[in-house]
């Protein structure tokens, strides 16, 4: 009878577990860990960031600088433990395609919120063109659409857009092409479409769909990886520094904030307020 009892036993505590399992992951899981708003000026809200901070264009000549849009860079999770498990992958995925586009420049690689995606991504980006950029090339790396308020500064800044190289677009065969936006910010007119396309694509890229040029990856565990050995991109990419030099100018250095400078009053010696009153009477 002993016998008997012990498989029943574990076969009912098997079935207690799996119920809870059942009704925290599936029926009733925990809400998701409310996450405060990242700093972009802090390095702890990037996956990937240059060591040193790259020099301008007014002082080294031109530069290009990589800013990475990637699908595994949310952060969600509904204990401690999934929230992490997330930015630890983010974190990998940042470095396993730094190690290929850091034949193009320098690479910025932001996390974000999952349920803020498009404001921190924007607010990232404004904080990079705003602190780091200083007059360097720009190519953005994507995996997922581009938020709109990113094509909208390209549409309206003409400086930018001249030194911007593109969208690379990081695709696998089997999955196709990443959208250059998503479904709800797309208009639905093909008219529309083309001359957006004509407002953010600089003139040298307009042979390409979407201003995109595709970069072949594969999936190892999860993780992208850029299957090329030559520099992503191809020939558009190699020859942009080049291009840049014969076709852009380069932006001056600013002459930063003016100061407030009070102006003394200078007297001759033993001169008082009282005594040039005096003569000013005399």
């Amino acid at each position: 009878m002993k016998r008997l009892m012990l498989p029943i036993i574990v076969v009912a505590l098997l079935a207690i577990a799996g119920g809870y399992w059942a009704w925290t992951s599936i029926i009733s899981p925990p809400p998701y860990l409310e996450l405060e708003p990242l700093n972009y000026t802090e390095d702890s809200s990037w996956s990937a960031l240059p060591v040193e901070s790259p020099p301008a264009v007014w002082v080294d000549g031109w530069g290009i600088d990589v800013f990475i849009i990637s699908k595994d860079a949310a952060l969600k999770g509904r204990s401690q433990s999934q929230l992490e498990k997330h930015e630890r992958k983010a974190r990998e995925q940042a470095q396993a395609l730094k190690t290929s586009l850091q034949q193009i420049g320098e690479i910025y690689a932001p996390l974000y919120r999952d349920n803020a995606r498009n404001d921190d991504i924007t607010r990232a980006f404004e904080t990079y063109l705003r602190s780091d950029n200083l007059g360097r090339a720009l190519i953005i790396v994507q995996d997922s659409p581009i938020p709109p308020s990113i094509i909208a500064r390209l549409e309206q800044d003409p400086d930018l857009r001249d030194r911007f190289g593109g969208f690379l677009a990081i695709s696998d065969a089997k999955d196709g092409v990443p959208p250059l936006q998503s479904a709800q910010t797309t208009s639905a007119t093909p008219d529309s479409e083309t001359n957006s396309e004509e407002t953010y694509c600089p003139e040298r890229l307009r042979d390409q769909e979407n201003c995109q040029i595709i970069v072949p990856a594969h999936k190892s565990k999860g993780i992208w990886m850029i299957t090329s050995d030559s520099v992503p991109g191809g020939t558009l990419i190699e020859e942009f520094p080049e291009w840049l030099e014969g076709n852009v100018a380069k932006s001056a250095e600013p002459l930063g904030d003016f100061e407030e400078v009070e102006i003394v009053d200078i007297r001759r010696p033993g001169e008082t307020d009282e005594r040039r009153d005096r003569e000013t009477d005399n």
